[in-house]
């Protein structure tokens, strides 16, 4: 298969943002359910859209509970945001071999933006698709279709790229392979019964395998 287009999810696949996600979560359900979490059962928050989180949890709560945590979020965002290792240097192999690169995220688009600048990798994204862009976030194929469109790519040599079910099931829903980065929180056990078509454990290993793929 050629693979020409590669979108990438945001948290926890470019960036470590595990912690910052935990700790808004935690920030705001500490305000409407004292004691009834920690920072170990928020983790299954980390993936969702904030939409399908607090309206699960507290349809009529929702709107204001999503304030708080964006809130919150970006007030401590500058300071826990990171990198994971060696995201920069492939991001630019990956672009020099003329890989388009796109961002498909649930996360709202100006703190997004504001993520990919501060991490100085904003520049290798052809694309940038955040949830203001959208109707229904992953894991519905949607987002997938609209990073396709705004690059004029081709579905059929995409791959969806990301650290979480979501990413997984959006990439099966649209039709293409996905790809499970295994370095961020969530652990392979959670992630193999949604059957990604390919594990990779590090950057090197992802563009090593897109540059392989390429060549055949």
């Amino acid at each position: 298969m050629a693979i020409k287009t590669l979108l990438f999810d945001f948290d926890g696949t470019l960036a470590d943002t595990n912690a910052l996600i935990s700790h808004s979560h935690l920030h705001v359900l500490e305000e409407y359910y004292p004691g009834a979490y920690n920072l170990d059962s928020v983790r299954a928050f980390n993936g969702p859209s904030l939409e399908m989180v607090y309206g699960s949890l507290n349809p009529q709560e929702k709107d204001q509970m999503i304030k708080k945590y964006r809130a919150y979020n970006e007030r401590h965002h500058d300071d826990m945001v990171k990198l994971f290792p060696k995201v920069s240097e492939n991001l630019a192999k990956l672009q020099k071999h003329g890989i388009q690169l796109g961002v498909v995220s649930t996360k709202y688009n100006e703190i997004l933006t504001r993520g990919l600048t501060v991490l100085g990798i904003k520049d290798y994204f052809e694309v940038i698709v955040g949830g203001l862009d959208y109707t229904h976030p992953k894991p519905n194929p949607e987002p997938i279709f609209v990073a396709v469109e705004k690059l004029s790519a081709n579905l059929n040599e995409t791959i969806m790229i990301g650290d979480n079910s979501h990413d997984i099931e959006s990439g099966k829903n649209a039709g293409i392979p996905s790809v499970f980065v295994a370095w961020s929180e969530k652990t392979l056990e959670e992630i193999k019964p949604y059957q990604p078509d390919l594990i990779v454990h590090s950057m090197d290993e992802l563009t090593h395998f897109v540059l392989e793929e390429n060549q055949k």
